[in-house]
């Protein structure tokens, strides 16, 4: 199983090194990693710097701007059992969605499908039968996260105020 871990942003130089942006709490955990995926094919990393939050990636299958131009907006993935471990309270991407989110009375709120960041913090889309809910993804929202297990327990008041379903008072 994969995990995405990083999605291309443009060339960066005439040597086919790319710039990524992390999708990953950590962006130095790429200098961990030895093989990525782009679209199932596997490339080798030469090198890896981190700079200003950004990664830049020196591939050995890309050898020219050309060639990292066709990358442009691509996803970057590792295989899942490389991922670091991390601490408490963080999850990766991958964890959280297709994770089913119910209420603290068992009434469930929907499912998980995309994960976003907006800056300040992640935001969950939530499918609830053919709608779509954007949640920002807070600790006093979501106050159960069990990834094993894909279920995620949320503040039903908290949720419906910020979703703006309903403000309850």
């Amino acid at each position: 199983m994969k995990a995405i871990v990083g999605k291309i942003l443009k060339p960066q130089g005439v040597r086919g090194e790319i710039k990524v942006e992390p999708l990953v709490p950590n962006a130095d955990c790429f200098r961990g990693f030895k093989t990525v995926f782009i679209e199932d094919k596997s490339y080798t990393i030469e090198k890896v710097r981190v700079h200003e939050g950004h990664i830049y990636l020196a591939l050995s299958e890309i050898k020219d701007r050309n060639i990292a131009e066709q990358m442009r907006d691509k996803i970057i993935e590792i295989e899942k059992t490389n991922l670091p471990k991390l601490e408490e309270g963080l999850y990766y991407v991958t964890d959280l969605e297709g994770c089913v989110v119910y209420f603290e009375n068992g009434e469930k709120a929907g499912k998980v499908t995309e994960v976003n960041n907006y800056g300040a913090s992640d935001v969950l889309t939530i499918m609830d039968g053919s709608e779509e809910v954007l949640c920002p993804f807070l600790p006093f929202i979501f106050l159960e996260v069990d990834v094993e297990n894909k279920k995620i327990i949320a503040d039903k008041k908290h949720y419906l105020e910020v979703t703006e379903g309903e403000i309850l008072k």
